[in-house]
């Protein structure tokens, strides 16, 4: 199964009647178990991306499907946005069974499911915890468990981390991780921060300002769980340089842009 990501444009209508170009001719493919990660200057488009991606949005022109698929299969896609979107009155366990309620599925099965990832993101222990009662990185952790819980073909995370004080958002990298290698699911990842980008991703596709294009893309080809290893640092160090050479001319362009319009 293959995601592929054709001519994508987008225009948004400001409050003026101005036509705004976001995106402009996308095209990317995404293979099965591939974990790529969108990198670049604020208002680039990459949420834009991951939502139309995500069929929250309409794409001005162009198209995004998934091919090599079955005859009558209906790919499935989960979210996991920055804010977690969890359910205050509902505790962890029933968070994280929304998503398999409303697919419908047997108490016995989706008690089997909930438990093994309740299991799998470490909040054993918590299953009757309340979000207010748990920690940013805990919270985080029930909205990827809620998204893996469903098994979808495609996982789409915007900015999954950015709340997160930098000591947690560390940890809860490198559980994500684990958390790959363990389920290795198709991953679509959008973040500002170049480092977590290389440490995280097969490849980088860099945006440029907007209206968003595709820039430059990189392959990492360093196994994911070898990166943090003090005998990588060099390594990884040239392709943050790499990255952040390539769009800082821009970051700052658009730095000074939304400065102007604030």
């Amino acid at each position: 199964m293959k995601l592929e990501i054709a001519n994508i444009c987008k225009n948004f209508t400001t409050t003026s009647g101005k036509l705004l170009p976001v995106l402009q001719d996308i095209n990317l493919s995404i293979t099965k178990e591939e974990f790529v990660a969108l990198v670049g200057p604020s208002g680039c488009g990459k949420s834009t991306l991951l939502n139309i991606t995500a069929g929250l949005l309409e794409p001005t022109s162009g198209n995004v499907k998934f091919t090599d698929v079955a005859a009558g299969y209906e790919p499935r896609m989960s979210i996991v946005f920055q804010e977690t979107g969890l359910f205050p009155w509902r505790n962890v366990h029933d968070n994280i069974a929304f998503g398999l309620e409303t697919a419908g599925m047997k108490a016995d099965e989706k008690e089997a499911r909930i438990k093994h990832y309740i299991e799998l993101v470490g909040l054993k222990g918590f299953e009757k915890s309340f979000p207010h009662q748990l920690s940013g990185g805990m919270r985080q952790r029930v909205g990827i468990a809620r998204a893996l819980a469903i098994e979808p073909d495609l996982l789409l995370m915007d900015e999954p981390f950015s709340a997160l004080d930098a000591q947690t958002r560390t940890i809860m990298q490198e559980e994500l991780v684990t958390l790959w290698e363990k389920t290795r699911l198709t991953t679509l990842y959008v973040t500002h921060n170049i480092q977590e980008a290389v440490m995280l991703a097969d490849r980088v596709v860099l945006l440029s300002r907007r209206p968003g294009k595709v820039s430059k893309i990189l392959q990492i080809v360093l196994p994911r769980a070898e990166r943090a290893k003090p005998e990588h640092t060099d390594e990884i160090s040239e392709f943050v340089r790499i990255i952040w050479e390539h769009i800082s001319k821009d970051a700052r362009a658009a730095l000074m842009e939304v400065e102007d319009n604030a």
